[in-house]
């Protein structure tokens, strides 16, 4: 060969020029059958497919685009398709699915399904379509292979209408937790609400469900900052994913909130105690970790949590139209609760600073300082209210008859001191006589209706 000629010599655009690419090619390369000196042509998508949850689909009828969006929709797992609420007609004729980017596939009887993506414009079927002739196929058998429309908008020459009509849109949706439109969804407002509270309950610093929500953020940790930023992020998705919000509310249901919340109350109270505690024992701010609370920081702690209770119980119980529901458990551990800071407090009645082993330049003398007893019932009136009492008063009388024995013992420490208010004693004997009248006269009436059935 001269020169000239293998100068004119030059590598194709297919020449393999890697080892790499020699693999891939070795890999690609189409078997050809002993005896034969030809080879024969094969189809990225074969005509029979099997997706996920076992069915097997024939799409020999179908083009090779139609093959590849029948296999996309049908079997693939990653194919960025997710529902987000689907519904139907009153007559039960027309069914739709809104799934994501603002698609809405349309199903309706005796017509050929329509889809809003637009990607196709022969009125045959898109992935989208594919896709949920893939979920209203898992009420067919396995042990054949299902037959798809050449349009691939029917299943076996059964149209996906009827296949919803076989069992029903409900059912469909609770088999693959899809959300139904009628279903009790609350507006966007209400929403971002209820995720902030199913969010607070494992907020890692213990805030209470209003704190977690407040706006105002200045005496947050880092760490609670940033929690309300994940709680925006989980918001956003709840709203764009009705189903992921109902997941939610089932997980961490009001019943678990309730609980969460009471929890982390009765370790406030321990808290609020044993910080006095840890003042009358130590003094004031000191190198422990542990908190520590004078008598006054005390009381107005307690103060503070009895009121949250009190918000708690209204925004759990009270609706928009003002009326209230009666909700027993959400009473029982309130009642609990405000028993509990009551028995203390009434069990505190001296002065904190008396035995302090610690030295004290002007240890205060007026009681309503240093005793936790005069500070917090001591001013007890009408106008300024009773301390807890006033609470349990607007409780039902089963709910406080249950705490009669611990509400007797406490009558008994009020009455052998002369530092209670004549008015704070006669409004807990009333609550207690009364709420005593009542559930007799509740069980009598009860007993009553179940002898006349």
């Amino acid at each position: 060969m001269s020169a000239e000629e293998l100068s004119k010599l030059s590598l194709g655009d297919t020449m393999v020029t890697t080892r790499a690419g020699a693999a891939r090619l070795r890999t690609h390369l189409p078997q050809t059958p002993q005896g034969s000196s030809t080879s024969s042509p094969i189809s990225p998508t074969p005509s029979l497919i099997e997706s996920t949850n076992g069915h097997v689909y024939d799409i020999s009828a179908f083009d090779e685009d139609m093959r590849r969006r029948a296999k996309i929709g049908l079997i693939k797992d990653d194919n960025n398709i997710r529902m987000r609420f689907c519904g139907e007609t009153d007559d039960g004729k027309k069914f739709f699915f809104h799934v994501d980017d603002d698609i809405t596939i349309k199903v309706e009887e005796e017509k050929v399904p329509k889809c809003s993506c637009g990607i196709v414009q022969d009125e045959k079927a898109c992935k989208h379509i594919f896709w949920i002739l893939g979920h209203l196929s898992s009420v067919l058998s396995k042990d054949q292979t299902i037959q798809l429309a050449e349009d691939g908008s029917s299943v076996k020459n059964t149209h996906p209408a009827k296949l919803l009509q076989m069992s029903s849109l409900r059912d469909f949706a609770d088999h693959f937790h899809w959300v139904v439109e009628d279903e009790d969804l609350p507006d966007t407002d209400e929403l971002i609400d209820e995720v902030a509270n199913m969010m607070s309950c494992f907020e890692p610093t213990g805030l209470l469900p209003a704190e977690f929500k407040s706006e105002d953020t200045r005496e947050l940790s880092d760490l609670s900052r940033k929690f309300q930023e994940i709680r925006t992020v989980i918001a956003e998705h709840a709203i764009r994913y009705p189903a992921f919000f109902m997941q939610l509310r089932e997980k961490c249901s009001p019943t678990f909130q309730m609980e969460v919340f009471f929890e982390k109350i009765n370790k406030r109270i321990d808290g609020a105690f044993n910080a006095l505690d840890e003042y009358i024992e130590r003094g004031g701010p000191t190198n422990h970790r542990t908190e520590s609370l004078d008598v006054e920081s005390c009381a107005a702690r307690l103060k503070s949590l009895v009121d949250k209770i009190e918000e708690y119980r209204d925004e759990s119980l009270v609706s928009d139209a003002g009326e209230r529901r009666d909700d027993t458990e959400i009473e029982k551990l309130a009642a609990v609760a405000y028993v509990r800071i009551l028995e203390e407090v009434t069990g505190r009645n001296y002065d904190a600073y008396a035995d302090s082993p610690w030295s004290m330049p002007m240890p205060p003398s007026d009681p309503r300082r240093n005793n936790l007893f005069v500070c917090l019932i001591g001013p007890a009136s009408e106008e300024n209210g009773f301390f807890v009492v006033d609470k349990l008063q607007d409780m039902a009388p089963h709910v406080v008859r249950h705490h009669g024995v611990d509400l007797g013992d406490i009558e008994n420490r009020l009455r052998n001191t002369p530092l209670t208010p004549p008015a704070y004693l006669g409004a807990l004997r009333m609550l207690i006589q009364e709420k005593r009248k009542r559930a007799a006269s509740q069980s009598d009436g009860s007993s009553v209706k179940r002898t006349m059935q």
